[in-house]
C-alpha cells in the first residue's frame, strides 16, 4: 500500500550523525542529493561503514523513519537484539530472523512498488499521449515530457529496486510508449550509478523520446515480429532521423536529448546507423540509451522471441566484446541492473527457488532473494528472505534462471503475499 506523504513526514525525526546507529532507516540527509554521491537517500544503515561513509562526505544530520527501522525500541535510537525463531523441520537450514534488515528491506520494496506502479501508470498515459501527438505531426510538449521524467526520477530516488521490478513485471507490454518509459527508467538508474545525477533530467528526457521517430513509420512495420526484408530494414533505420525531425519542430528540447534521439542506434565500432559514428563521436548519454534500448528490446522481444534478463545481459556483453558497445560501460550497466535483475526467478544449489528482490552491486552473483519453494515445502508456505552474500552453515549459489511462465509462478502474487505475512 502506498505511504501517505504527510503521515511519513509526521513519523520521521532528525538525528545528529553522532547518534546514528545500525538498524536506523534513513529517509533524508542534510545535503542535496545532487551535492553528494548518494543518489538514493532512503537507506537502511547496516553497519558502521555506512555511517563512516556519511561522515566522509560531510553529512552532519539525517532524517530517520522509526517505523521502517530494524528492531528499534519506541523512542530509542538503539536497535534491540532480534530473537531467532525456531525453524520448521522442512524449512531451509538458513533462516532470516523476523525483523532483520533483509525482511524490512523486502517489506519496503513491496510498499514502494505500489507507489512506483501509480507513477508509472501516469507516465505511460502521458507518454502515449506524447507519441500519439507526434504521430499526427504535433510538436513534443516539453513540459509534459519533463514532468514524466521528474516523476520517474522521484520514484527512483525512493526505491530504484521497485522501479526495476516494475519494468521486469511489465516486460511483455510491447507498446512503443511502454518501451520508452522502460528505457527511461533503466537509463536513469544506470546514469545514477555512473554519477550523472545532475544531468539526469537530460538523460531521462532523451531516453523517453529516443524512439519518437517510429511514430512516423507505417504501423504494420512496427507490429512485425519476424525478420525485416532489406527494404523494411532500411525504412526502420530512418527512425532516428525522423525522430530528430520531430524534435527539431519542438521547443525547449535540450541539445543533449536531441543527440540521444539521433544517436541511440550508433555503435562505438562504427557499425550502427544512421551516421556510422564511432567512439567518442557518440555522446555518453547516447551510449547509455543505446545499451538500455537494446536491453529492453531483447527482454520484451520487439523483433524476436523474448529473452530472460541474464540471456539479454550475456548477449549485450558479447556485443561489447565485438566492439559494438564500450565494454567498461556495459560492465557498469550490468552492475547497475544486476546480473540477476529484480524480479528474476532463480534456482539454487539447495533445490530452493527464489525471487530476486535486491541486487548486490558489490557482488552481482549474490543478490537477496525471497524463497518461494523448496524440497518438502507445504503448499502455500512462504520461505525466508535471504542474502546470498551472508555467510551461513550452507552456502547458497544460483545454478540457473527459470522462466516464471513455464514454472507457473506468479512473481507479484508471491511478493504481495509475503509482504502481507510480514506485516501481520
Amino acid at each position: 500500500m502506498a505511504t501517505n506523504p504527510q503521515q511519513e513526514v509526521n513519523a520521521t525525526r532528525r538525528v545528529p550523525l553522532s547518534e546514528v546507529k545500525p538498524g536506523m532507516y534513513v529517509v533524508g540527509l542534510d545535503r542535496s542529493w545532487i551535492d553528494t554521491p548518494f543518489l538514493f537517500h532512503r537507506k537502511l544503515i547496516k553497519d558502521s561503514d555506512d555511517i563512516e561513509l556519511f561522515k566522509k562526505h560531510g553529512i552532519r544530520e539525517v532524517v530517520i523513519d522509526p517505523s521502517r527501522s530494524v528492531n528499534l525500541e519506541p523512542g530509542s535510537s538503539a536497535p534491540v537484539e532480534a530473537k531467532n525463531e525456531p525453524a520448521p523441520s522442512n524449512r531451509p537450514a538458513i533462516e532470516v530472523r523476523s525483523g532483520t534488515a533483509s525482511e524490512v528491506s523486502f517489506r519496503i520494496l513491496v510498499e514502494e512498488f505500489e507507489v512506483a506502479r501509480k507513477v508509472h501508470d501516469e507516465a505511460l498515459s502521458a507518454t502515449q499521449s506524447i507519441f500519439d501527438g507526434a504521430g499526427r505531426g504535433a510538436p513534443i510538449p516539453a513540459q509534459v515530457a519533463k514532468k514524466v521524467v521528474s516523476d520517474i526520477t522521484g520514484c527512483i530516488l525512493r526505491s530504484p529496486d521497485a522501479s526495476l521490478l516494475l519494468t521486469q513485471m511489465r516486460r511483455f507490454q510491447n507498446d512503443l510508449f511502454a518501451h520508452a518509459v522502460n528505457v527511461c527508467v533503466l537509463s536513469l538508474v544506470v546514469g545514477a550509478a555512473e554519477g550523472l545525477e545532475t544531468d539526469n533530467p537530460v538523460l531521462g528526457f532523451g531516453a523517453l523520446l529516443h524512439d519518437v521517430g517510429q511514430t512516423r513509420l507505417p504501423r504494420n512495420l512496427l507490429r512485425k515480429t519476424d525478420l525485416y526484408t532489406d527494404s523494411e530494414r532500411r525504412l526502420m533505420e530512418q527512425h532516428p532521423t525522423l525522430g530528430l525531425n520531430v524534435i527539431q519542430r519542438s521547443e525547449n528540447i535540450p541539445e543533449a536529448a536531441r543527440l540521444i534521439v539521433a544517436q541511440h542506434h550508433e555503435r562505438v565500432n562504427g557499425t550502427g546507423y544512421p551516421a556510422k559514428l564511432k567512439g567518442d563521436e557518440i555522446s555518453i548519454y547516447s551510449q547509455i540509451v543505446a545499451i538500455t534500448d537494446a536491453y529492453d528490446s531483447m527482454l520484451i522481444g520487439r523483433s524476436h522471441s523474448p529473452l530472460q534478463p541474464i540471456e539479454v545481459l550475456r548477449q549485450i556483453y558479447i556485443d561489447a566484446q565485438g566492439g559494438a558497445f564500450d565494454r567498461s560501460l556495459v560492465e557498469k550497466v550490468i552492475r547497475a541492473l544486476g546480473v540477476y535483475p529484480i524480479g528474476s526467478l532463480v534456482e539454487l544449489n539447495t533445490g530452493e527457488r527464489g525471487i530476486v528482490i535486491a541486487a548486490n552491486r558489490v557482488d552481482s552473483l549474490k543478490p537477496t532473494l525471497r524463497i518461494v519453494a523448496w524440497p518438502g515445502a507445504a503448499e502455500g508456505e512462504e520461505g525466508a528472505v535471504v542474502s546470498l552474500a551472508e555467510p551461513g552453515p550452507v552456502e547458497r549459489k544460483i545454478v540457473r534462471v527459470l522462466d516464471p511462465g513455464k514454472e507457473r509462478i506468479d512473481i507479484m502474487a508471491h511478493l504481495q503475499l509475503a509482504a502481507g505475512n510480514l506485516v501481520s
